[in-house]
């Protein structure tokens, strides 16, 4: 058989030729899929009707953060709703800024965690002590490094989470770096997929930054029976635990955007990551496979691509192929950084979509080398 060039191809060609198009058009399966089901929501309308909600934040020697970051919750715009702090176990001086807070907000209040060298704790027993603690049904699970400057922010938020098991969009606050804005990158390709899947009914994944459920299911679900004992899991586990109980929704509103502090951001992005690997063996196998397609998908064009440009002379097939990916991918990409307001990020993502598979391999392999030590 011959090409449109006249030259016959061999049968190695053949194999790349076929790689590349039948790997082009499963990538293109996942763009779209992500496209359709990535909700894009208008700006919301305050509502007069509201559930009171109790607002926890779990911290350990975050002192800096308590007192920078909390006024910003407790001052919303909201009718009745409480901020609980679980102080787990912190050293610095958490204590007297909680002490000076309560002093002026009559809504703040708290609960310690003592320390014990003989009973070693995660977040996840100082989450459900908060939970116990909670006055009101409606909780909203918050870290103590993220912030709002928005005062109607739990307005937007209940309106959208009101009863339902609930995460949305949180990203660390814009500024200048290139490895810096590749993390920014990476969190906003996340949301998106996380997002798409859960509007899909095939949730995997929550955000501990911003997430919001129910007091009572959580102890019809006995909290975290089963795998309190592991360290991680305590936004995805929970998240896919509770949504068997519950409507499950992941919000992409830019009004309810949690914003991350940029201190540590390194450090921060990588616990991120190893939560959510070390959270993967929970996940159902089909979803799984379905969720691990996509990045060997990637890959293989990759190297289908290279192979083709070295070992064939379809330049003007491979130069039509590389358009149209490069068209749908940026037309999709502008679409969401446009959603969320994250536009700076749109031009070097054409430099971060080469890295971040990379990374993800890193995490990958470091993931199952903890399981194995483990």
């Amino acid at each position: 058989m011959e090409t449109y060039f006249y030259h016959p191809l061999t049968p190695f060609q053949w194999f790349l030729v076929i790689g590349l198009v039948v790997t082009f058009f499963i990538d293109l399966i996942y763009t779209f899929f992500y496209l359709k089901n990535f909700k894009t929501c208008s700006k919301s309308s305050i509502q007069t009707n509201s559930v009171p909600v109790s607002i926890i934040i779990c911290a350990k020697n975050q002192a800096h953060y308590l007192e920078k970051n909390l006024p910003g919750f407790l001052n919303q715009e909201y009718p009745e709703f409480e901020v609980v702090i679980v102080d787990n176990g912190s050293v610095d001086d958490t204590e007297d800024v909680l002490i000076r807070l309560k002093n002026k907000y009559s809504h703040l209040r708290s609960t310690k965690i003592p320390i014990d060298n003989k009973f070693k704790h995660n977040k996840k027993l100082a989450l459900t002590i908060g939970v116990k603690a909670a006055k009101y049904n409606q909780i909203i699970h918050l870290n103590p490094n993220s912030y709002t400057e928005n005062p109607a922010w739990l307005q937007h938020t209940i309106q959208h989470a009101s009863g339902k098991l609930y995460n949305a969009y949180s990203n660390f606050e814009y500024q200048k770096g290139f490895f810096y804005n590749f993390i920014r990158y990476d969190i906003l390709k996340q949301t998106v997929k996380v997002a798409a899947f859960t509007k899909a009914n095939k949730p995997y994944a929550g955000n501990a930054f911003n997430m919001s459920f129910l007091k009572s299911n959580f102890l019809a679900n006995k909290g975290y029976a089963g795998n309190a004992h592991f360290e991680a899991g305590y936004d995805h586990l929970l998240s896919n635990d509770l949504a068997k109980k519950s409507e499950y929704k992941f919000s992409t509103n830019p009004e309810i955007k949690i914003t991350i502090d940029s201190k540590n951001h390194a450090k921060v992005w990588k616990i991120i990551n190893k939560h959510y690997y070390k959270s993967r063996k929970y996940i159902p196998l089909k979803r799984k496979l379905f969720l691990d397609t996509e990045p060997i998908v990637q890959f293989s064009f990759l190297v289908f691509l290279i192979a083709s440009f070295l070992y064939t002379n379809l330049y003007f097939l491979l130069f039509a192929i590389c358009l149209i990916k490069i068209t749908v991918k940026g037309y999709c990409l502008k679409k969401y950084v446009s959603h969320l307001r994250e536009e700076n990020l749109f031009i070097s993502s054409y430099v971060y979509v080469f890295i971040r598979p990379l990374y993800k391999l890193l995490f990958y392999i470091q993931s199952h080398i903890y399981s194995k030590r483990s």
